[in-house]
């Protein structure tokens, strides 16, 4: 019998048990204040964004993932959110803590400009070892009452040191090398020092990204920009630079946080051009040279020929 207790003990843990499950639901909601708080905490001043009265006022492409932390609340939160622990990351054996992975954001619909009460709807997808870890993928829509879907996400947390359990599901990571030759374009986009306090009013209350103390006792020299923040500049640097800021022309994004950002740095995004409507990115910190953003893949839509 002990024998037998000891082999069960040390038999990999079958992650199928967290993808499978049922998709979770959850209330999702924002209001045209919101819309314009997301804007202006991405470094936003295009009027398209920032004001209601415009006649092409509109969500920002990349707002919809901001519900993952926000969820339907208007008020401040803890962290994590309510609508973080409806979306846990499964425990895994020795993991030792969870990084924000990679993110992918597919426009399906355009977002209600006027603000909306919707669904966010999924789960986990995926479990993989993948180099010290694992990387855990949740695939989520963004969806209304008739099942209408606005926007599809995949949010990934790689968990450092997790092992000794078998792979499951499915994966939407894939490697995407900048090319050898030198970019298409080049943009530069600074950070303003003071920009988490705005851009946490978007739900994102991690006090990682404003109390010094909890910065310095995370490793840090001072609070980090939060990724989704990081992850908006870098969006709007490449709307602006290959679609004239046309939210319309967005598609889909994915990329990889390799990274972290202090406030105040100055984004270089690098771009390549892949015919017809992809391009290739990565966003590097011009103070340190260093990658914050890999894997990156933009996709416009096509122009409609006339």
């Amino acid at each position: 019998a002990t024998t037998v207790r000891a082999r069960a003990m040390c038999e990999p843990l079958d992650t199928a048990e967290f993808t499978s499950r049922p998709k979770v639901s959850y209330p999702v909601e924002y209001n045209k204040r919101d819309l314009i708080l997301y804007a202006l905490g991405i470094g936003s001043r295009d009027p398209r964004f920032i004001y209601e009265k415009h006649a092409e006022f509109a969500a920002f492409p990349t707002y919809p993932i901001s519900l993952l932390k926000k969820g339907h609340s208007f008020d401040v939160l803890p962290f994590p959110s309510p609508i973080m622990e409806a979306y846990p990351t499964p425990a895994l054996p020795g993991a030792t803590v969870g990084l924000d992975a990679e993110k992918i954001i597919e426009k399906v619909s355009e977002f209600p400009r006027d603000g909306a009460r919707l669904l966010m709807k999924g789960g986990v997808c995926g479990i993989h070892k993948k180099g010290s870890g694992a990387l855990v993928e949740t695939e989520l829509e963004v969806i209304d009452d008739s099942g209408k879907v606005y926007y599809r996400l995949v949010d990934s947390a790689f968990m450092v040191g997790a092992k000794d359990f078998v792979d499951s599901g499915k994966t939407f990571s894939k490697a995407v090398p900048p090319p050898k030759e030198q970019p298409t374009q080049t943009v530069e986009t600074p950070t303003e020092e003071d920009i988490t306090a705005l851009y946490r009013l978007s739900g994102d209350y991690n006090p990682l990204h404003f109390d010094a103390e909890v910065a310095k006792k995370a490793g840090f020299e001072k609070p980090i920009l939060h990724g989704q923040c990081t992850l908006g500049h870098t969006a709007r640097a490449l709307l602006d630079a290959v679609a004239g800021g046309d939210p319309k022309r967005f598609q889909r994004l994915q990329m990889r946080f390799a990274a972290p950002v202090y406030p105040g740095q100055t984004l270089v995004t690098e771009i390549w051009k892949v015919p017809p409507t992809e391009y290739i990115f990565q966003t590097k910190v011009k103070e340190t040279g260093k990658v914050c953003c890999s894997n990156g893949l933009f996709t416009l839509t096509a122009i409609a020929k006339v």
